[in-house]
């Protein structure tokens, strides 16, 4: 291997350097591996021109629509918001719940940890709260402009195979935690993607969705197919002791709802907003690491996974071709009540600082399309929630502090506190409708397996 260049460092191997040396052996194809070499100078000529692109147009590329907008369309986006959301993959929904509805949330998710503060979270001082289960987080879920939101948010995948199990107008609940930011906090979170790290590679259903890259036609690549994404399993390594950072739902788009008025800086969400390029550098520079024309297809060097088990990490020492500094940006503003979603595959960090002089509070709420994976999802869900306990992807963290939400009276895991029946289904304490008229079969075959399931309380 030619030597490194000087603007980029040598990253590790991962622990058990032999097996995932032979991963990367069998990832590209011989007859392929010319395809991939041209493929990579094609890609960071347009990895320029994307951060020129930035540039020029600043925070102005971050796209946004009034939710009043999209209902008098009947829950349709103007085609000009729906291209650019499809080619960055961030999108704000503005004013879609009441300001004062929000903050009534807001004092409910604030008064239960005030009142509970051995509840726990992180970091230190806490920010994210190990709540669940607040009145206002289970309002905020099954409120009716959140579930038509949801419900709104489907239209932007497609699924070329109509028989799959899965279901794009039927969410159900990924419950996470709520953030409450004071000014001057600072974090060290980098830019990251969530759904995974290695599984990207390692997960034979995963890897089919970044095929066209690992065939050398980065082009055609397409982050909104879900055809091979909703069967992926983004979560191989939750069974170790490190607290996990893939979920083991899946989350099409994550997002969250405004809970305080916030500017670029003021401890927002920031993003490098495209979904194409940024996906085809992540899965292609572990082979080009050496920033030479030689492909590496024998080493276990994977620049991004620091080690199995967390997120995908674009350190800046090996990923510079993505031109941080100028191309990941904080949105221009979030106010009560607006919407942010964000692409899975899109890397996104927070504010370093606070820069204002209110708290940053926002409630994390994603779209996660009825299928398989996510039955299993719905149906542990539902049990942490009779339970008052932890999400199961939580549990790791609750280990670390002393009570769960159950073990108080004024908890919000309440069936009465679910506002709507769509908030029932989503929760596990509806069946879903397997006889709606023009559902797919995939619909139908899904919503069959969720109710079966519901009925018989077990995981599938």
């Amino acid at each position: 291997m030619a030597p490194v260049a000087q603007n980029s460092e040598i990253p590790p191997d991962l622990t058990e350097p032999e097996r995932f040396a032979e991963l990367k052996s069998k990832l590209i194809k011989p007859e392929n591996v010319e395809r991939v070499k041209a493929s990579w100078k094609r890609l960071l000529v347009a990895l320029n021109d994307m951060a020129e692109d930035i540039k020029r147009q600043g925070d102005s590329i971050i796209p946004s629509v009034d939710w009043s907008v999209v209902k008098a369309a009947n829950g349709e986006y103007p085609p000009e918001i729906a291209k650019v959301f499809k080619e960055r993959g961030i999108l704000i929904v503005r004013n879609v719940v009441d300001r004062d509805v929000c903050l009534k949330w807001k004092d409910s998710m604030a008064n239960f940890v005030g009142k509970h503060p051995e509840i726990g979270g992180y970091p230190t001082p806490i920010t994210n709260w190990f709540a669940f289960w607040t009145e206002g987080e289970v309002n905020a879920r099954s409120h009716p402009e959140v579930v038509a939101l949801m419900k709104s948010m489907g239209q932007f995948f497609t699924i070329d195979d109509d028989s799959l199990p899965i279901d794009k107008e039927s969410h159900v609940v990924y419950p996470d935690a709520f953030r409450i930011r004071p000014p001057g906090f600072g974090v060290s979170l980098d830019l990251h993607l969530d759904a995974g790290a290695i599984e990207r590679w390692e997960d034979e259903v995963y890897r089919e969705v970044y095929a066209p890259i690992l065939e050398g036609r980065w082009e055609d690549f397409d982050p909104w197919r879900l055809d091979e994404r909703a069967f992926a399993k983004t979560d191989l390594y939750s069974h170790l002791s490190t607290r996990p950072t893939a979920t083991s739902a899946f989350r099409a788009l994550q997002g969250w709802l405004a809970l305080s008025d916030v500017k670029a800086g003021e401890g927002t969400i920031r993003v490098l907003p495209n979904i194409k390029l940024v996906n085809a550098y992540s899965i292609l520079r572990p082979f080009f690491w050496a920033d030479t024309e030689e492909i590496d297809l024998t080493s276990a060097k994977f620049p991004g996974v620091t080690f199995v088990g967390t997120g995908q990490f674009f350190l800046n020492k090996y990923m510079h071709h993505l031109r941080q500094a100028e191309t990941v940006l904080s949105i221009p503003y979030a106010n009560v009540g607006d919407y942010v979603f964000w692409h899975a595959d899109v890397a996104h960090e927070v504010d370093k600082q606070h820069n204002g002089s209110e708290d940053s509070s926002v409630f994390f709420n994603a779209y996660c399309p009825l299928s398989p994976y996510n039955v299993e999802n719905l149906l542990a869900t539902h049990q942490a929630f009779l339970d008052g306990k932890a999400p199961r992807d939580f549990i790791k963290d609750k280990a670390l502090g002393k009570h769960c939400e159950g073990d108080f009276e004024d908890n919000g895991a309440k069936k009465e506190n679910i506002l709507t029946d769509d908030g029932l289904k989503a929760m596990g304490f509806m069946e879903f409708d397997e006889n709606q008229p023009g559902i797919t079969k995939g619909q139908r075959i899904v919503r069959k397996m969720a109710n079966e399931a519901i009925k018989s309380g077990k995981l599938r």
